[in-house]
């Protein structure tokens, strides 16, 4: 069965598909959910605020992390909140699998 693969990478989207043989077939929504705008912009929403995480200029790259717990919480409940609507549309179509490390973040 095809995968969905939510996983969290700088400068990537977080959405990994899967063949049904395991064969990476993209990073990023696949063409059928590409339109659904509502999941677009929450997938983006969630990319753009973990890349704001880290510094990155010609002289550093490193994880500067949240400003606080309120806001850790509420990028982890944006990103399920993400994933449940994705799960509502996909339905059988897809196993949904979610790669996320909170000692990461």
């Amino acid at each position: 069965m095809k995968k969905i693969k939510f996983f969290l990478d700088y400068h990537c989207s977080p959405i990994w598909v899967y063949d049904e043989n395991g064969k990476l077939v993209c990073n990023g929504l696949p063409s059928e959910l590409s339109n659904n705008m509502e999941l677009v912009e929450m997938f983006n929403k969630i990319q753009i605020k973990y890349e704001s995480l880290f510094e990155n200029n010609k002289i550093y790259f490193g994880y500067k992390g949240f400003s606080s717990e309120i806001e850790k919480q509420e990028f982890y409940l944006k990103i399920f909140k993400a994933i449940d609507l994705l799960k509502s549309i996909v339905g059988d179509d897809y196993i949904i699998q979610i790669k996320l490390n909170e000692d990461d973040l």
